[in-house]
């Protein structure tokens, strides 16, 4: 055979479902991700062809016509099954017996016709053209979003020059804090809609020296723009316009993890901590000081990535039905696939309080996903074991009753957890530093931009602040008031 005509296409084929689930969500998961499912599918595409190329007798083409086949049907029956559901007419056919059935008949129809019939090698050839077509794609897309977060960086982050000598008012360097607290919404809102009294908590972090701005409200209902506003010091669709910048590029996306006040803290000589979060757009993985929660093999739990992708399998259907001796609860790990994002922020919890030890003065930006879906925290800190709180597309609840007490223990979980670590970081710190724990929008429906807002400064100094204050002003007083700068307050405004 001359190699020119060797059928590789199955194995591109096997490749194509990752590399396309990774090209829609580059900006949301980082490119490791995909290492692991890619090289199983590879493997799982070249065991395949490696056996009908035995059971065809060294059939280069039947071997590969038949691997081909059946690689598409393994991979596609998730998504061809809730594409045909949507259809009114034909619906019924997407449920699972009745297109197993379809795809069993598909299958068997293309084992007879590669035993009856001859595959010519132009036929492979073709496939082979296809393929590269296929897998190009997702490649390209792949290829210039990386490219361009590349240039992106090069361009807007250059090297940033240090005055350290530059004193603040209070003649030291505060160690200064950034926690969001994702979907918090504000206690009264708590109180009044949803029966969860808050008042002991606030009372408990006042007592700490916090002031709370009870009328505090998100500048955004999302929250990448709300970060993006609160860490730039102005609203993000001025800052577009300002810039220059298009909305969905690589410039627009890096503005939360190169932000204005991390170059400004560093120029004065602050080292940034920061940490994974499960969302590539919020992690600062350049600072000086970056905890990951990595896994130590490749034989760590199934990610949701990979989730997104089993879920699409022709195997999902079965999945309740692997062997015991295997010792994987395969169905609990696709469906509740949880583990990482525990880790991250348990990573986070343990983390923050030992910040206050380093010598260098530290900026730390800690993005809690808690008490944002999914709810895996019981109020004393243990795992929801019902798989009602957390088991809906998406790491979202069964219904709307699981979905409220979920929530409510998830805020009463991260609130104690928040008054203990504030605790420990104000008994380590050698001097005062600055802390503001904030949501970055509310939880739901009308009280969307109703949130949490909570600052700790050096003195309790807080003459700049008022209850109403917004995101968009809290590093504005900040600077001004602590590392001799000159902001004006903006006027605290909801977008949409």
């Amino acid at each position: 055979m001359k190699k020119r005509n060797l059928p590789f296409y199955p194995l591109l084929f096997a490749t194509f479902p990752t590399l396309a689930l990774l090209a829609n969500n580059l900006t949301e998961i980082r490119f490791t991700v995909s290492l692991r499912p890619l090289v199983i599918s590879l493997l799982f595409g070249l065991i395949l062809f490696v056996i009908a190329f035995f059971l065809y007798r060294k059939h280069w083409h039947k071997a590969a016509l038949m691997t081909g086949v059946s690689i598409m049907l393994f991979f596609s029956f998730g998504h061809l099954s809730s594409f045909i559901k949507t259809i009114p007419s034909i619906g019924t056919i997407g449920r699972y017996p009745y297109l197993l059935s379809i795809y069993g008949l598909i299958w068997v129809g293309i084992l007879v016709l590669t035993i009856r019939k001859k595959i010519k090698p132009e036929f492979s050839k073709l496939l082979n053209i296809v393929s590269i077509i296929l897998v190009a794609i997702p490649l390209s897309q792949i290829g210039v979003h990386y490219a361009s977060e590349a240039i992106t960086y090069r361009q807007l982050n250059p090297s940033q020059e240090t005055n350290a000598d530059t004193l603040t008012e209070l003649g030291y360097a505060p160690d200064v804090y950034y926690i969001i607290l994702d979907s918090y919404a504000r206690p009264d809102v708590l109180l009044e809609n949803y029966d969860l009294d808050m008042s002991n908590f606030i009372a408990e972090m006042e007592d700490l020296g916090f002031y709370y701005a009870s009328e505090s409200q998100s500048n955004y209902d999302e929250t990448f723009s709300s970060l993006s506003t609160s860490l730039n010091l102005q609203y993000i669709t001025d800052i577009l316009e300002e810039l220059d910048i298009e909305r969905n590029s690589a410039a627009h996306r890096d503005l939360i993890i190169h932000n204005d006040v991390r170059y400004t803290l560093e120029s004065l000589g602050y080292e940034t901590v920061a940490f994974s979060t499960g969302y590539k757009w919020s992690e600062m993985d350049d600072a000086g000081f970056y905890y990951e929660v990595a896994p130590d093999t490749i034989f760590y739990e199934i990610t949701p990535f990979e989730s997104l992708l089993i879920k699409n399998l022709i195997v999902y259907p079965f999945r309740d039905y692997v062997p015991g001796f295997l010792k994987l609860d395969l169905s609990q790990q696709v469906d509740s696939p949880h583990q990482e994002h525990i880790d991250i922020q348990l990573n986070i919890l343990e983390t923050l309080p030992e910040i206050a030890e380093n010598k260098y003065p530290t900026f730390t930006f800690a993005h809690f996903i808690v008490p944002h879906i999914p709810y895996v925290f019981d109020i004393d800190g243990s795992l929801l074991e019902d798989p009602g709180y957390n088991s809906a597309d998406g790491g979202y609840a069964i219904s709307e009753t699981y979905e409220l007490d979920g929530y409510k223990k998830a805020v009463q979980f991260i609130s104690q957890e928040m008054l203990t670590i504030c605790e420990e970081i104000l008994e380590n710190s050698e001097s005062e530093p600055i802390i503001i724990i904030q949501s970055d929008h509310g939880w739901k429906d009308d009280h969307r931009y109703k949130i949490l807002n909570l600052y700790y400064f050096p003195d309790e100094d807080f003459g700049s602040l008022y209850p109403s204050i917004s995101p968009v002003n809290s590093f504005r007083v900040v600077l001004s008031d602590y590392f001799s700068m000159d902001f004006d307050l903006l006027e605290d405004l909801c977008y949409e």
